[in-house]
């Protein structure tokens, strides 16, 4: 497993296609709904297997001087409980230390709360509830 940003188009465009299909399809949202204001000032990662098959991403983006957020976090279900999420939420915190951010946040879906807990970051409060359906949870991690 590779685990880098997207390096061109096609790749980004492999990667906003995996984040849809598991974040938003089952929801019945429509393609785009995957995306906000923040792509473009982001830090993209993508896990690639050794054939080129995408099964991961994840995204952070500096919400203060010291603090990011993790959004977007995905791994395909049929690579889960392998150790993937986890390496991507490693990468992306090693980037946001490199970056000067002390503090990272997070909206975590109930079903990936104890995901979270086990990688060090801290309950805070119960969130939103996404299209009205899906309970989140804001988390933080003190990073430095």
């Amino acid at each position: 497993m590779l685990i880098r940003p997207p390096a061109n188009e096609l790749e980004f465009d492999a990667y906003y296609s995996l984040r849809w299909k598991i974040l938003r399809k089952p929801w019945n949202q429509p393609e785009g709904s995957e995306k906000d204001e923040f792509e473009s000032e982001a830090f993209h990662l993508g896990a690639w297997t050794d054939s080129g098959d995408l099964i991961a991403v994840g995204r952070l983006h500096r919400v203060s001087e010291n603090s990011a957020q993790i959004r977007y976090m995905a791994v395909d279900p049929s690579r889960r409980s392998r150790g993937v999420g986890t390496a991507m939420l490693r990468e992306l915190e090693s980037f946001a230390v490199n970056s000067g951010v002390r503090e990272i946040k997070l909206n975590a879906r109930e079903e990936a709360v104890q995901f979270y807990l086990a990688n060090g970051y801290k309950l805070v409060r119960p969130s939103h509830r996404l299209f009205g359906l899906i309970q989140h949870f804001e988390m933080q991690k003190q990073v430095r």
